[in-house]
């Protein structure tokens, strides 16, 4: 069954988000496998951190690969898809400030906060404002129709 309304092209803007949000989930992914792969070392297994550790890792990696489901509503307009990516690149952001709190003399830390919250914020801005807020109210308006 086809629909009689045309779905409107995503702009440029909304396929570099797309593109960005991508590269978020792979990154929070790699991250999660990282801080998993942590709790073999051996100054973890001493102070009987490796369970907090692992559940932290594994947190993490569910939100790159939550992050990255969401990315193809985003090209079909999906206000929820839109909502869904602004909490999940959030809570990534929010992981990368822990971090930092939990290690402030990490260089590593830090250079993860900058990558990763300047991506969030990118997608954030560019999901809520000029073109692309426009293209999902029009997808929301014809969904409605």
């Amino acid at each position: 069954m086809t629909d009689d309304v045309e779905r409107p092209r995503p702009p440029k803007r909304v396929i570099v988000v797309v593109v960005l949000t991508y590269i978020s989930g792979i990154f929070d992914i790699l991250a999660g496998i990282l801080l998993i792969m942590l709790r073999y070392d051996r100054e973890v297994e001493d102070s009987g951190d490796a369970y907090a550790i692992t559940l932290w890792g594994a947190a993490i990696i569910l939100i790159g690969l939550l992050t990255i489901a969401m990315a193809s509503g985003l090209t079909r307009g999906r206000n929820s898809a839109r909502i869904f990516v602004t909490v999940l690149v959030s809570l990534s952001a929010l992981v990368s400030v822990v971090d930092v709190i939990a290690a402030p003399a990490d260089a590593s830390s830090w250079v993860s906060l900058a990558i990763g919250g300047g991506i969030s914020a990118l997608i954030i801005l560019a999901l809520w404002a000029g073109r692309s807020a426009e293209f999902f109210r029009r997808s929301r308006r014809l969904r409605a129709a």
